[in-house]
């Protein structure tokens, strides 16, 4: 493990020297090839090598640091290039050598979330690591088991990475009411549903649109749909089973222990 972590350190080193860099994905514009919590990696590129359909991230024309990560569309008489997302229309702007960063040649699926959860996730660890230090040594293992799972859990629910969702659009639909479109933010399917019909309802992965036809109006006056997991019952069965390994770990090691013994 310590092999290939400062393997990986060696490696991002290399990266960044050689002009390499990372962009955080926190906006669902690029669907699929890139939802929201994706890590793009970033190589700079000739701005002439640029051909259509190419990932790149740039600057907005004129703008300071704010980064964006779109497709080439066009490549314009002028020189210039023209930008879209997967699911916008094409990007106002034409750009030019100065305002391109560099092409994007991986990107790693919810890599983002992990970078956004460091600070929470170090902070933490180095707590839990101090404070191990002053217990007896039979406190030590639960001790990390519970505060660390205290740990994840402040990052999970400040950053909600697994099930989330943000509203594209809305227009009127024939007869009344309105077709409401959201797009898939985190890591795992969620449902979209029309709280005034049962079978109004559209399953998201990260980055995929689904779109609801709804009626019914809210006491205030909005539209009411609902947004609910979309996992099947086998993974929380996995998941409560997997809860109760460091148990059945320990009750299977007591057993060897026991018939180790000398009579």
């Amino acid at each position: 493990v310590l092999l290939v972590l400062g393997g990986f350190i060696v490696f991002c080193a290399v990266w960044r020297v050689d002009g390499g860099r990372w962009e955080d994905v926190r906006s669902p514009s690029m669907g699929t090839r890139a939802p929201v919590g994706s890590l793009l990696w970033v190589r700079p590129v000739d701005f002439d090598d640029l051909r259509v359909g190419d990932f790149i991230t740039f600057r907005q024309p004129g703008s300071g640091g704010v980064t964006y990560s779109h497709q080439v569309h066009t490549r314009n008489a002028d020189g210039s290039v023209t930008t879209k997302g997967v699911i916008p229309a094409p990007d106002p702007w034409h750009l030019r050598s100065a305002d391109v960063v560099g092409r994007v040649v991986m990107t790693w699926p919810g890599g983002g979330w992990l970078v956004r959860a460091a600070p929470v996730l170090l902070i933490g660890g180095l707590l839990v690591a101090a404070l191990r230090a002053l217990l007896p040594f039979r406190w030590k293992l639960p001790f990390v088991i519970v505060s660390g799972a205290v740990v994840a859990a402040v990052a999970i629910v400040w950053l909600r990475p697994f099930t989330n969702a943000e509203q594209l659009a809305s227009r009127p639909a024939p007869g009344g009411g309105a077709d409401v479109s959201y797009v898939g933010t985190g890591l795992l399917p969620i449902r979209l549903r029309a709280q005034d019909s049962a079978r109004e309802s559209a399953v998201m992965g990260p980055g995929e649109v689904g779109e609801v036809r709804v009626t019914h109006v809210g006491a205030d006056g909005r539209l009411k749909v609902g947004l609910s997991p979309a996992i099947p019952w086998e993974f929380w069965v996995v998941l409560v089973g997997a809860c109760f390994l460091p148990a059945v770990a320990e009750s299977a090691a007591g057993v060897v222990r026991r018939r180790r013994r000398p009579a």
